[in-house]
């Protein structure tokens, strides 16, 4: 058994019950199924007003520990504005299309899209929790 630790950039406002659901949901997605003991241990500023860094750890099947980080805002940053609204049109639940998971794996790497039972890439939650605060009209 080991540790797993998870970095996951969120919407500041959230409590840390909505926090740790999505972090489970998370960890579904990258399809480690087999973890238990999910905490969070820590918030850090990421110096937007929307969103916070959350760190969690977890126990998992797996002897070798594994480091899961969702930098959002690192990748957000990178992305040029018309990048930027293709991935908010998808944060509404729209289908992943080839662009998009072009654009995500050339910005984010090869390994940044979980995959379905069919292998096809899919946009973890996550993402999309965070896109949907990126695009909050009221900022």
């Amino acid at each position: 058994m080991g540790m797993g630790l998870l970095i996951l950039d969120l919407p500041r406002a959230w409590p840390r019950h909505t926090a740790l659901a999505t972090a489970a949901d998370e960890l579904y997605d990258r399809g480690i199924e087999d973890w238990s003991g999910l905490e969070l241990r820590a918030t850090a500023s990421t110096g937007t007003d929307l969103i916070r860094r959350f760190t969690f750890t977890y126990w998992a099947a797996a002897t070798a520990a594994r480091t899961h980080h969702g930098g959002y805002l690192d990748l957000w940053e990178r992305l040029d504005p018309a990048e930027r609204a293709a991935l908010t049109h998808v944060a509404s639940g729209a289908a992943v299309s080839a662009d998009v998971t072009t654009l995500l794996v050339r910005a984010a790497g090869e390994d940044f899209l979980p995959r379905d039972r069919d292998g096809h890439p899919r946009l973890p939650r996550s993402l999309r929790h965070f896109l949907r605060a990126m695009d909050d009209r009221r900022r």
